[in-house]
């Protein structure tokens, strides 16, 4: 039963205001199945058994998610400017998640997330803050499951593959505001400039795949074992010869607290192209990881993260990513956050455009280099994070007139500030 006396009396009252004026004329004891209140309080019940306040009787239901909203100000080389929009490399979600108890071994649910972007950070550039995906919403998760502590859990649906996040994994609040996989987010639809101004229809993003290594979402079918000794491994199939695997491992040891992973996937549907490197030759295979290590006394931490992928029409991109700092509790507010990160990507053909001026032409390669430091206190009384960002975005492009690299390829550079809240 959901609610106490009063939600009880009130949902009685509400079919009593509807049965007298949703239908005076015919609303009589045959109305009810000649049971006057008895049939009344039947009804009440099934109401209750069927409003998804907190689930069902059998199935619980929990509504959890996020807002991550920030204010980013950035300069191209040629001018600078300050939009807000959300800050997609921890996008504003809300999930819905079911669970119910079969017996003591076994249970069964669902997960629906939804991703929510008011202007997407991504897609910014120079000239429009007001971005084409705007106030728009997508679907993440859609998937039900079914578990046992003894034997493991398998989920069918549209969710993540075994390799989404093996990138990401860290024991600090660093994810927030940056990870490997979202590091061009900043910047990605800001034109690369050549001594100040635009050159070409290049831009960030065309540089490089997003994040190669990592996974996604998709369509499959998905194991997990149960945990051993600190350990998980994972295995999906799926869309068309999709298949991924990967290992996980958290603990805690010598007053550390670890965790890492690793994960390869394939995709040969020529269709669609595996993890985040839409655009890049469609067929191919990942390997992708990451280690975190937390002392737990001094809350000094570092996490490290690679990735590469390889198309079967032989381009091949490789990344990786260090940060590197503290995490501990200096005010009663909560935890503060004080880190350094740098990324470098080595990346072949770019996926569109190219750059104008002495030595241009199609990018066939391109160097990149990020580097940023980030502090983000955590506000336990309201499930809050504040954060504050800065990175440096540095290019080397090469071009078959420019083998040894194009001269003049401006910075980007951008400060955002902004905040997360749970619920």
């Amino acid at each position: 039963m959901i609610g106490g006396t009063n939600k009880r009396a009130g949902l009685a009252l509400g079919v009593i205001a509807g049965l007298a004026f949703g239908g005076a004329t015919s609303a009589s004891a045959a109305d009810l199945g000649g049971g006057g209140f008895a049939d009344l309080e039947e009804r009440i019940a099934e109401l209750e058994a069927t409003t998804a306040r907190k689930g069902n009787r059998k199935v619980s239901l929990t509504i959890s998610g996020y807002v991550n909203e920030q204010i980013q100000w950035w300069d191209d080389g040629g001018e600078s400017n300050v939009y807000q929009g959300t800050n997609e490399s921890d996008q504003t979600r809300f999930r819905f998640l079911g669970k119910a108890k079969i017996n003591a071994d076994w249970s069964a649910g669902y997960l629906i997330e939804f991703g929510v972007w008011g202007e997407r950070q991504g897609q910014f550039s120079a000239n429009n803050d007001d971005t084409s995906a705007q106030n728009s919403i997508s679907l993440r998760h859609s998937a039900w499951y079914l578990e046992s502590a003894t034997f493991g859990k398998l989920t069918v649906g549209q969710t993540s593959a075994p390799n989404d996040g093996i990138t990401e994994l860290t024991l600090a609040k660093t994810i927030t505001v940056s990870k490997p996989i979202q590091i061009f987010t900043p910047n990605s639809g800001f034109a690369i400039r050549r001594n100040g101004s635009i050159a070409g229809n290049l831009t960030w993003g065309n540089l490089s795949p997003v994040g190669p290594g990592e996974g996604d979402r998709f369509n499959i079918v998905r194991y997990d074992t149960p945990v051993f000794a600190g350990f998980t491994a994972s295995a999906a199939w799926g869309e068309d010869d999709l298949w991924s695997l990967a290992l996980r491992y958290a603990g805690e040891f010598g007053g550390f607290k670890l965790a890492g992973g690793i994960g390869y996937g394939e995709y040969s549907d020529t269709s669609r192209s595996l993890g985040h490197t839409a655009g890049f030759g469609g067929q191919g295979d990942e390997l992708g990881l990451s280690v975190s290590a937390l002392h737990v006394a001094t809350g000094l931490f570092a996490t490290f993260a690679y990735g590469e992928a390889e198309r079967f029409n032989g381009e091949e991109y490789e990344n990786w990513h260090i940060q590197a700092g503290i995490q501990r509790k200096w005010v009663p507010l909560g935890a503060t956050t004080l880190y350094g990160e740098y990324y470098e990507g080595d990346f072949g053909r770019a996926i569109s455009g190219s750059i104008s001026g002495p030595g241009g032409g199609a990018v066939l390669g391109s160097d990149v280099t990020v580097w940023g430091l980030s502090a983000v206190q955590s506000i336990d009384a309201a499930a809050l994070d504040l954060y504050v960002s800065y990175r440096n975005y540095e290019a080397d492009l090469f071009t078959a007139a420019s083998p040894g690299g194009v001269s003049g390829v401006d910075e980007f550079q951008t400060v955002f500030a902004g905040a997360k809240i749970s619920f």
